[in-house]
């Protein structure tokens, strides 16, 4: 038995870099169409034959570009981490991108702040990738033995989410005192915090 394998859209591909790119450093509400299609070198009908509205688009867009944007956060499985360093290893890779000339924060944190309609598409995947955050942090903490798990969880979520607004209101690195902070929720949940990675 053969399995037909089927060919990448390399439109569809070109579209959403151009979203990633625009949504990234224009915002959701001030990029058009036009302009995506513009930037992408594809044609507007080319355009709506993958996504039949521009919500489509940003639902197609936003987990691409929050992967993105998580994969160098969140230390490989395999790292030899214990669970206490791969907590602090997130904070600490975090603070680094947040110094990088790129930085434009938080797909995820972005687009819930520019779409207020709660029933819009991108404001589940938002909170999707907001659970798969906050279900790492408390995977960690159970493994690390923290007394409440899901009470720390939902600390370093919040915390995690809050460096990201405070850098990119800001427009500054965030502040090295945030290892001071996770290493004293750490320790309230009785984990010994292992040396800054």
């Amino acid at each position: 038995m053969t399995t037909e394998v089927k060919a990448p859209d390399l439109v569809r591909e070109r579209i959403l870099e151009a979203a990633c790119q625009l949504f990234g450093s224009r915002g959701i509400n001030a990029t058009g169409v036009d302009l995506v299609s513009e930037v992408a070198k594809v044609s507007k009908r080319s355009l709506y034959q993958r996504f039949p509205s521009k919500d489509q688009l940003i639902a197609a867009y936003l987990p691409l570009a929050t992967e993105r944007f998580l994969a160098p956060l969140i230390p490989p499985a395999d790292s030899g981490l214990s669970p206490a360093a791969k907590i602090l290893a997130v904070f600490a890779a975090t603070r680094r991108e947040s110094a990088d000339a790129g930085f434009r924060g938080c797909p995820v944190l972005k687009a819930a702040a520019e779409i207020a309609d709660i029933r819009h598409p991108a404001r589940g995947i938002a909170l999707s990738y907001k659970q798969l955050m906050e279900g790492y942090f408390a995977e960690q903490a159970m493994a690390a033995g923290a007394t409440d798990p899901a009470l720390l969880a939902e600390q370093l979520v919040m915390l995690f989410d809050g460096a990201l607004s405070y850098a990119a209101v800001r427009s500054r690195p965030i502040p090295a005192g945030i290892h001071i902070t996770v290493r004293t929720l750490l320790a309230a949940q009785s984990i010994d915090p292992p040396p800054s990675p």
